[in-house]
């Protein structure tokens, strides 16, 4: 049996779906596939329920209460509301296990085998949890098993020192459980400046966890815990494909060009092939694939664009909150100023006005980074400083010069005036 398709799309994740969803209403004969949940990771194990349990963590419900909610904002884990907008848009939904087999791929699900001839194959099959080997034999979660678990570990210890792990790391002491948090570099968030690591280790330690930086697995054996979150990384879901080994990376990822059209190991074109998502292996963000799936479909409809990836945010929704845009490594003719957002109106304010016995030190910072007097990256950490962030994002993306942002009208009083004295100093 076989079905003929303009766009096959291997994977409904955010990306893959609002690809196909897109397609389909501009009139695209579109065949979905997917081998697990519609909708992916994001809404079910990750995104969703990660920042369920932080919310209820942070206004003190109990573990029922908060797992309850978390069950709620996922929909229970079930797809058939998302499979329904696909079916609503016109897209055909085909349940099973792909494999690439030349111009189109061949489907393995409950039916038996089916082959979708298509004019265009997008791969979106995501990313899948590395597991490192552990010197001792101990219970162990992924982070989707920890976002789909209905204990709480009286003792966990998280290894690795990302987004996820201090998100989960935060979220689940708040929640009740003791948790050791063993980091194998000096920092936390080592990719972002040291400082911003530094102060949400701090955080953390200030809400009870123990954060252990240039730590070794080895000091589990001495550890009493219940579980073992692993949060070490993701690598790209290209096993099983069928994939020419010259269309991947070192890593494993899927090689694509600007237009997310896969390429081979000389960069050419290999024709009738997209890749968006973790797969692609350039930045593992849900608003990262957003953005390559509507890049793919302004391809495949004859607009062409670039994906640009220079102002990509990286947000940790921990309390406070980071984000992170652009280029934060500094380098060769990179100037670069900081300033303390506690000192900030809107910061005395919070502080007065939460009850005496609420009240929690502040901790933040924005440091800023200009190259010949344009912004080129930002790292924020503070209160709100996921959403008052998204002005630098846009700044970098923009190519805004500094003496633009210093001069530009902020309301008063908010977060956001943290950037002005920094912009100050980086306008000399």
């Amino acid at each position: 049996m076989f079905t003929t398709a303009d766009v096959c799309v291997v994977g409904s994740g955010s990306g893959g779906k609002m690809l196909a969803q897109q397609l389909a209403r501009a009139g695209r004969r579109v065949v979905l596939v997917e081998r697990g949940l519609v909708g992916g990771f994001c809404p079910y194990l990750a995104c969703v329920p990660s920042k369920s349990l932080l919310l209820s963590a942070a206004a003190g419900l109990s573990w029922p209460a908060a797992r309850a909610v978390r069950d709620e904002a996922t929909g229970g884990r079930d797809d058939s509301a998302a499979a329904a907008e696909l079916a609503a848009d016109g897209v055909v939904l085909v349940r099973g296990t792909a494999r690439v087999e030349g111009r189109g791929v061949l489907v393995e699900g409950e039916g038996g085998p089916q082959e979708v001839r298509a004019g265009t194959v997008v791969l979106a099959t995501g990313s899948t949890p590395v597991r490192p080997d552990l010197p001792v034999d101990l219970p162990t979660w992924t982070s989707e098993e920890a976002l789909a678990a209905d204990e709480l570990p009286a003792h966990l210890a998280v290894v690795g020192g990302g987004a996820v792990a201090c998100e989960l790391a935060q979220a689940f002491a708040g929640l009740g459980s003791r948790v050791t948090v063993l980091v194998r570099g000096e920092h936390l968030l080592s990719r972002e400046p040291a400082w911003v690591g530094d102060r949400l280790a701090e955080v953390l330690r200030a809400d009870g966890v123990d954060v252990r930086t240039s730590a070794s697995l080895e000091v589990l054996a001495d550890l009493d815990v219940d579980r073992v979150l692993l949060a070490t990384g993701r690598a790209p879901a290209t096993a099983g494909l069928g994939l020419d080994e010259g269309w991947l990376t070192d890593a494993g990822a899927v090689r694509t060009d600007a237009r997310c059209r896969v390429v081979d190991a000389s960069g050419a074109v290999v024709e009738g092939f997209s890749a968006v998502g973790d797969v692609t292996g350039i930045s593992p963000y849900t608003h990262t694939a957003n953005h390559q799936a509507r890049t793919v479909v302004s391809e495949l409809l004859g607009r062409g664009r670039d994906a640009d990836y220079r102002a990509i945010p990286r947000a940790v929704y921990t309390h406070p909150p980071v984000f992170c845009t652009g280029d934060t490594t500094g380098g060769d003719g990179v100037r670069r100023a900081w300033f303390d957002v506690t000192e900030v109106e809107r910061a005395n304010l919070l502080a007065l006005s939460a009850p005496r016995e609420q009240r929690r030190t502040l901790t933040g910072g924005v440091e800023l980074f200009a190259r010949d007097g344009v912004l080129v990256g930002a790292a924020c950490l503070g209160p709100e400083a996921d959403s008052w962030g998204a002005e630098l994002s846009l700044a970098v993306r923009a190519r805004l010069d500094v003496d633009l942002l210093a001069h530009h009208v902020r309301a008063f009083p908010t977060w956001s005036e943290a950037v002005y004295p920094a912009l100050e100093e980086l306008r000399g």
